[in-house]
């Protein structure tokens, strides 16, 4: 769907085990990486904790309704939705696209149209949100993937611009070591070590000694 650096992170929000699980095959198989959610307040707190760069979601769900979630959703976060539902009324889907789905796919659908689906809603997305996030006085470009501070441009690693672009996008909310050690090793089991504090180290040298605070034995936080 898109290079390999640039992998889009999908939720699959869907309570039938099957779909499920035919969607996120589908979608890996298109390098794309999944997260699943069985429920509807499973799904909110993944998309708020993990956020992703699509939802893909259902109507029915249990505990939370999928109406209901991307009501929820949408008073935090514009991350781009698809609908997949069985509902094929007029009124479902113009209820969807009210509340501020992008768009509606009725089931049952092949994966190669929603494959289709997921990279217009995407370009349209790239389009339209900000590239550059700001954390005090220090800018993150998304398209170049390079930082400055105060105008002055910053030459970040890869690993680098990673952790704290992950921190940055979670501006006020903790984030473990070994849920950092999964962004620069996404397809790999690793044991958490210090790599982590050596890349936060490089970054408060580069950025400020302020830009990252540590919580001693539970993370890491961008308070900014």
């Amino acid at each position: 769907m898109q290079p390999p650096t640039t992998r889009p992170r999908i939720l699959v929000i869907e309570d039938d085990p099957a779909s499920r699980t035919a969607l996120a095959q589908g979608l890996e198989d298109d390098n794309c990486i999944v997260f699943e959610a069985a429920d509807g307040l499973a799904g909110l707190e993944l998309a708020g904790r993990e956020a992703p760069d699509l939802v893909i979601l259902d109507l029915t769900l249990p505990k939370l309704d999928g109406i209901h979630l991307l009501e929820k959703l949408r008073q935090s976060s514009a991350v781009p939705v698809i609908v997949v539902s069985a509902r094929r009324g007029e009124n479902d889907r113009v209820e969807a696209l009210n509340l501020g789905a992008d768009d509606y796919l009725t089931k049952p659908f092949t994966v190669r149209e929603l494959l289709a689906r997921i990279r217009a809603v995407l370009r349209r997305s790239e389009n339209e949100v900000t590239t550059v996030i700001m954390v005090g006085d220090v800018a993150i470009d998304l398209a170049s993937k390079t930082a400055s501070r105060n105008g002055e441009r910053i030459l970040l690693t890869p690993m680098e611009f990673d952790v704290l672009l992950y921190l940055a996008r979670r501006r006020g909310k903790l984030v473990s070591r070994d849920v950092l050690q999964k962004v620069i090793h996404p397809d790999e089991a690793h044991d958490v070590s210090n790599v982590i504090d050596v890349i936060v180290l490089r970054l408060r040298k580069k950025l400020g000694r302020d830009l990252i605070t540590t919580r001693r034995g539970q993370g890491f936080i961008i308070d900014a």
